[in-house]
């Protein structure tokens, strides 16, 4: 039997300028937002599909940003994977936000599990 190759991560600057429009998703600053990917599957070179993302806020003059602090495990306690945990349910969350806010972009397709819920 042939192994089903997984869909190519979609990727969308329209989605990712949606993400980065919304408040911080952990400390809920609004204005200094990037587009954030889950750390699930990532490596050198890889990102996760830009659906696969929360609004995080950046580093700023004296202030480290949730971004950095996400990506270095330092955001919350538990190491990586209370990190994993808490980028996919943030992500979801982001997803349900932006379709809720009408900020979803018309020719980007929902998430696959997100369709299935």
């Amino acid at each position: 039997m042939p192994m089903r190759k997984s869909p190519a991560p979609l990727r969308s600057e329209q989605y990712r300028r949606a993400v980065a429009s919304l408040p911080c998703a952990h400390c809920g600053i609004a204005g200094y937002s990037q587009h954030a990917h889950e750390n699930d599957g990532k490596g050198k070179g890889l990102k996760r599909d830009d659906r696969r993302a929360m609004p995080l806020c950046c580093t700023r003059p004296g202030i480290e940003g949730c971004h950095v602090a996400f990506d270095q495990y330092r955001l919350i306690a538990g190491g990586r994977q209370a990190h994993i945990d808490l980028g996919r349910a943030m992500a979801a969350q982001t997803r349900r936000q932006l379709n809720t806010l009408g900020l979803w972009p018309a020719r980007i397709p929902q998430y696959p599990t997100d369709e299935a819920s």
